[in-house]
């Protein structure tokens, strides 16, 4: 009667010998922001010294879309040219609270949010007519900012929603405040051609929701800065790659391009 038996392969020792790879932990998924046109296309992006820039245009309407790869919701606090989307104050992401991510999910945000039901459209402009330069701040326009914070799951009582919510609102101290702002400070390469306006008012209804934060500090601070393709090129970013032309032939002069009469000048 037959035995059966397990058969062990083993590499020759004369054959190439293949290490194991060392094993690396996947990478966390992270919270990503990006800008995109009034049709949801997005726009034109330039990583420039460790920036990430955004290509606006004079007059366009743009959206701010947060998106959430993590099966957690998260609550990004906005800021725009340093000041904050839901209340207008000035970008501060311990006091100021912000919009409930779902897990999974995408919030677009469109506009200073005026209620529960409208938002003002966000415009590119003059920074001299920008939000922010009318709130007194015009140090801080051509920047965007988004501050993400985890939840602290153990103590959460809001059911998950499929749309964009705005968290219930911090009470904040009177006077200016001395925390950490979204919106880097103004330096000599902060000055650009663009700003964001106050425009047209437009519907955008959200709710609001429980969102205990997991800690004071964000886990994630998202910045883009943008400006127009002059104001770009000025920083030295290429918005224009230029494009292989054939190079033409040089014709060398000829002495007898034409073997006919001379004619009169003209007039004669």
């Amino acid at each position: 009667m037959g035995a059966v038996g397990l058969a062990v392969s083993q590499a020759s020792a004369h054959g190439p010998r293949h290490r194991p790879k060392p094993w690396q932990p996947r990478p966390i998924p992270r919270v990503s922001a990006q800008i995109e046109s009034a049709n949801g296309g997005s726009l034109q992006t330039f990583q420039h010294r460790g920036q990430t820039f955004v290509l606006g245009d004079h007059g366009d309407r743009y959206v701010i879309v947060v998106r959430n790869p993590t099966a957690q919701r998260v609550e990004a606090v906005v800021s725009v040219d340093g000041r904050d989307v839901i209340n207008g104050r000035r970008g501060d992401f311990v006091r100021n609270r912000g919009y409930v991510v779902p897990a999974f999910g995408t919030t677009r945000i469109d506009g200073f949010r005026q209620s529960l039901d409208h938002v003002a459209a966000f415009r590119f402009g003059d920074p001299g007519e920008s939000y922010s330069a009318q709130m007194g701040t015009p140090e801080n326009v051509g920047v965007i900012g988004v501050a993400v914070f985890t939840e602290r799951v153990s103590r959460a009582i809001a059911r998950e929603r499929s749309d964009s919510a705005a968290a219930p609102r911090a009470k904040s101290a009177p006077g200016r405040s001395q925390s950490r702002r979204v919106a880097p400070s103004a330096g000599e390469d902060s000055a650009g051609r663009l700003g964001t306006q106050w425009g047209e008012d437009r519907t955008s209804r959200v709710s609001q929701t429980r969102f205990e934060r997991q800690s004071n500090s964000p886990t994630q601070i998202i910045s883009l800065r943008y400006d127009d393709a002059a104001g770009l090129q000025a920083r030295g970013i290429d918005v224009f790659p230029r494009r292989w032309r054939p190079i033409r032939p040089v014709s060398a002069p000829q002495p007898f391009p034409n073997s006919g009469f001379a004619p009169p000048p003209p007039g004669r």
